[in-house]
């Protein structure tokens, strides 16, 4: 099985549950961020779970990732990625194809942490994916100034990812 697991990451918390999933999945996945994949790479995936954080109430858009832009940095702080392509802008020039894939996000705990994986959801089914597995939200600590990439995530959190993309493959293989 081929699987890619596609994602934008601002703080490195999102590339590190990406990274994990594919762990998880197994040897032949890939996490790659939006502005490295290929996209004949994405329409060959068996498997494309794709993924990005929760911001401004909702996934990473131009707009919103300017604003991070403009913000200072604090001191010992790291700077965002907010280069690459954004998450929505990539699924809009995915090819369309009825692989199957599933989504996920990195979210605060508690009512205005939620909106990211279900929207990816329905944009990945707009383009012809199955859904393979219902959307999966990973936590992270609402901080202003971390100090390293993935330094935002909740403890268990990586290990939960593995989980769910053993669980995915799991899934993938016993598809019809």
């Amino acid at each position: 099985m081929k699987a890619l697991v596609v994602y934008e990451s601002l703080w490195g918390n999102t590339a590190a549950i990406a990274a994990a999933i594919a762990e998880g999945i197994g040897p032949h996945a890939r996490a790659l961020h939006t502005g490295e994949v290929d996209p004949g790479e994405a329409r060959a995936a068996d498997l494309l779970v794709v993924g990005a954080p929760v911001h401004a109430f909702g996934m990473p858009s131009a707009a919103s990732k300017q604003s991070v832009d403009q913000r200072p940095v604090p001191a010992g702080a790291i700077t965002p990625d907010t280069h690459q392509p954004t998450l929505r802008s990539w699924l809009e020039e995915a090819p369309v194809t009825d692989g199957l894939a599933a989504a996920f996000d990195t979210r605060i705990k508690g009512p205005l942490g939620h909106g990211g994986a279900s929207k990816i959801e329905k944009l990945l089914a707009a383009r012809g994916r199955v859904i393979a597995s219902p959307a999966m939200g990973f936590y992270v600590k609402n901080d202003k100034a971390p100090t390293a990439p993935a330094s935002m995530l909740v403890s268990g959190e990586l290990d939960r990812a593995r989980r769910w993309g053993e669980s995915l493959a799991t899934h993938v293989e016993h598809e019809p």
